[in-house]
């Protein structure tokens, strides 16, 4: 059994990570409305994120601000298929 003080942790990382792809989807050029629409596509990308290795790199890429596409990304190609017309 997972005591309290052991699951708190876990879950600000998830919602840590939520943050991040929330942010990434704006700076992607995706409408979160879209991305949810899109269903279990959408369930799958925040798991993906969730289990994601490169924390750290999607918060250098933020940082560098380089408009370079965000190739660590294990949604990148989800991005890409919600990206907003004209972005």
């Amino acid at each position: 059994m997972v005591t309290k003080s052991r699951s708190w942790p876990m879950f600000a990382r998830a919602l840590r990570r939520h943050e991040l792809m929330d942010e990434m989807m704006a700076k992607q050029g995706v409408e979160v409305i879209a991305a949810v629409r899109a269903g279990d596509a959408f369930v799958e990308a925040r798991a993906h994120c969730r289990d994601c290795t490169c924390e750290t790199a999607c918060r250098d890429w933020f940082m560098e601000e380089s408009g370079d596409p965000a190739e660590f990304c294990p949604n990148l190609d989800f991005f890409k298929g919600l990206k907003r017309e004209g972005s």
